[in-house]
């Protein structure tokens, strides 16, 4: 078992167990560990996602908290179990909980979390016998950490960088206004300097400090849903809908716990407008948020484009768009127009393959009347046509983009036949990142 106080990778093995004692398969076990997890934990637990490849171990990826990885477990079809969480962009509190979790379903589950390094896991290691249980080190470690990325942040500033992302989602970058975008919004250079000068000013960007699901724990998730995932606009997907009704339940319950806390009344009001929510919470919320000035920062990353990247390739979008992401693509789409990236690392036998072979192999047929395009070290191909099949006729480009060693693939697919010229930038303006 490793538990540090900013992450935890614990191995372990499950009981036999039934009438006819026998391990469990690896998808059987994650299941009953799928199950215990929502009925145990309804009010933590996002979402869930199992999967059974055909060769290796079973896997489940497990949602607790819009600020942080999921928490993965895995099973063999021997019973050898393990959990891996990074818990630092959340803080102290939420590294206990993953903790406690772990530590409940050794109880509940029968999963002997065994007391070895996980890169030696037939070696017995008693100085890895770590537990979740102190508080302090936890604590201490954090803000060490908290510390020195707020230090790094503030050498790039002082270098003339532009602002730095902490404890934000991977694989998006946010535009904004400020030294550092965090999960509960974004700090200017003067708030910077002072937490350098004293880290525990800093405890206002962690979003689950105290070990406790408290009021301010459900305002702090609330906010980093409303800063990461709302779309500020109408729902057009389930999960987005299921977002706004996410964000509406938590303050709801945070608010008759402590009244007295900083709620965001106008961008709360917005949610249940989004949502057309009205229950007896909702319309106080709404005359709540008709006295409230309209000064300060507007709550929410995707009000401005951001810049999403997939297999070592960026595009920036607008922060409205829906999103969709799987390992082999990206999809975004939104007001008649979608987008679909795929992009995989390129070789042969030689070594990474040139981007002109990559073009040629992939786009070479594309005829007279193909784009070429050319920006530094990227190549690119693409061409623009229409697409009636499904009734309705579209505009789609088609094109490649590449550079030593990889290679993109995007398709855009527009209504309007105006947007030509829109779908020719955003393919131009794919670039390794």
């Amino acid at each position: 078992m490793v538990v540090h106080p900013l992450a935890a990778r614990v191995v372990g093995q499950a009981s036999r167990r039934g009438l006819i004692p026998r391990v469990p398969t690896g998808d059987r076990l994650l299941a009953d560990v799928e199950t215990w997890l929502t009925t145990n934990h309804p009010d933590l637990v996002r979402s869930t996602q199992r999967s059974t490849p055909a060769e290796g171990d079973a896997r489940l990826d497990v949602s607790l908290h819009p600020a942080a990885p999921a928490l993965v477990l895995t099973a063999s079809e021997t019973g050898r179990v393990g959990a891996e969480a990074d818990t630092v962009a959340v803080g102290p509190g939420y590294h206990r909980l993953v903790g406690r979790i772990l530590e409940r379903m050794e109880m509940d589950l029968a999963v002997s979390w065994g007391r070895v390094d996980p890169d030696r896991p037939d070696e017995p290691d008693q100085a890895a016998a770590v537990t979740f249980a102190d508080r302090a080190a936890t604590e201490r470690a954090y803000l060490g950490w908290l510390g020195r990325t707020l230090v790094g942040a503030r050498a790039v500033r002082a270098a003339g960088g532009a602002g730095v992302q902490v404890g934000t989602p991977d694989g998006v970058r946010f535009t904004f206004d400020g030294a550092i975008a965090t999960a509960l919004g974004p700090r200017d250079d003067a708030w910077l300097e002072r937490a350098v000068a004293d880290t525990r000013v800093a405890i206002d960007i962690t979003p689950w400090w105290a070990d406790a699901t408290d009021a301010q724990s459900m305002l702090n998730r609330a906010l980093c849903l409303m800063w990461f995932e709302v779309r500020w606009r109408p729902p057009a997907l389930k999960p987005e809908g299921l977002v706004l009704d996410e964000v509406h339940r938590l303050l709801s319950r945070a608010f008759p716990l402590d009244p007295a806390l900083s709620y965001p009344w106008r961008a709360w009001a917005e949610v249940v407008g989004l949502r057309s929510i009205s229950d007896p919470m909702a319309r106080q919320v709404v005359a709540r948020a008709m006295r409230e000035s309209t000064d300060g920062v507007e709550i929410g990353y995707r009000r401005a484009p951001v810049t999403i990247s997939h297999e070592g390739w960026a595009l920036t979008i607008p922060g409205s768009f829906a999103e969709k992401r799987t390992t082999e693509e990206w999809w975004g789409g939104g007001a008649g127009r979608a987008i679909t990236l795929a992009a995989v690392p390129t070789g042969t036998a030689a070594g990474a393959m040139a981007a002109q072979s990559f073009i040629d192999q992939f786009a070479g047929n594309m005829g007279p009347d193909a784009i070429d395009h050319r920006a530094g070290g990227v190549m690119g191909r693409a061409m623009l046509s229409s697409d009636a099949s499904s009734g309705v006729e579209v505009g789609v480009l088609e094109g490649y983009s590449a550079v030593v060693g990889s290679g993109a693939a995007i398709r855009i697919v527009f209504d309007d036949p105006a947007d030509w010229q829109w779908a020719i930038d955003m393919w131009r303006s794919l670039a390794p990142g």
